[in-house]
């Protein structure tokens, strides 16, 4: 009797526990907020930085406050509150308070950012992202993509093979991308590039030339043209400088009276 009668607070206590609990994982599950890219963002000094959140919640709960904190080396501070007003001017909040905006960032605003939402009931949420500086700029590049129709059904995917002027391109010799669809020229000094792709619906092949028309020897296509207008210049010059001193040499054998009879003419 004493063994059950034990038996049953422990079980009440442990039943209530989990009552609780699952009440209270019950009303926060309704309210949540996270950031729209999970992974660290990266910017480069004195470039503007955009996070964004997204809130999700029921119909009934109301958003009462959104706060924007950043914790570095230096300590944490708060950087805005929605409802309210930034107090630097180079922070602003957009899409009510869910996307904070930073322009011109500097060495101290890079850290760990965290949003925290609040709703009618005091209840909280929040997330947080590493904002981390980029120290190299991205390098731009154009792409050539080979594309290859779907419209019929096949067993297999085609296999692309690429080739510059001829040879034959591979990851250590040329930087290709989505199962080799794209080829990135940064870098390529090839003129003619084809594209070959083989399955089971056949072969294929596409070519892209670039042209080289008004490449000049030294391979600067852009110094080509300045370089004509240049020369055009220079041989215009010459030609008046020969006229210039042919005109002054038929003055000096000319008899002064012929040149008095021409002046008066």
């Amino acid at each position: 009797m004493n063994d059950s009668c034990a038996f049953k607070p422990r079980m009440n206590l442990k039943w209530m526990t989990g009552f609780i609990l699952a009440l209270c994982v019950q009303l926060v599950q309704g309210l949540s907020v996270h950031f729209k890219i999970p992974k660290p963002i990266y910017v480069a000094l004195g470039r503007d930085l955009v996070l964004d959140a997204s809130i999700e919640k029921n119909v009934e709960e109301n958003i009462f406050m959104v706060t924007w904190e950043c914790s570095s080396d230096k300590g944490a501070r708060r950087l805005a509150t929605f409802p309210g007003k930034t107090q630097d001017p180079k922070i602003s909040m957009e899409r009510e308070g869910t996307t904070l905006r930073i322009a011109g960032v500097q060495e101290s605003d890079f850290g760990r950012y965290t949003i925290t939402v609040t709703n009618q009931d005091g209840i909280q949420t929040s997330d947080e992202k590493d904002v981390r500086k980029h120290e190299k700029p991205s390098e731009a590049t154009v792409v050539l993509l080979c594309d290859v129709s779907r419209d019929e059904a096949q067993w297999d995917s085609p296999v692309l093979t690429w080739l510059a002027d001829g040879v034959e391109l591979t990851n250590q010799t040329a930087n290709m991308s989505d199962g080799g669809s794209k080829l990135h020229l940064q870098g390529m000094k090839g003129h003619n590039y084809t594209c070959i792709s083989n399955s089971s619906l056949g072969t294929s092949v596409a070519q892209f030339i670039i042209p080289d028309s008004t490449e000049s020897p030294d391979g600067c296509r852009s110094c080509a043209i300045p370089t004509v207008i240049v020369s055009l210049v220079i041989v215009l010059a010459v030609i008046g400088i020969f006229l210039l001193l042919r005109r002054n040499r038929l003055l000096r054998y000319t008899p002064p009276s012929d040149r008095n009879n021409s002046i008066s003419q």
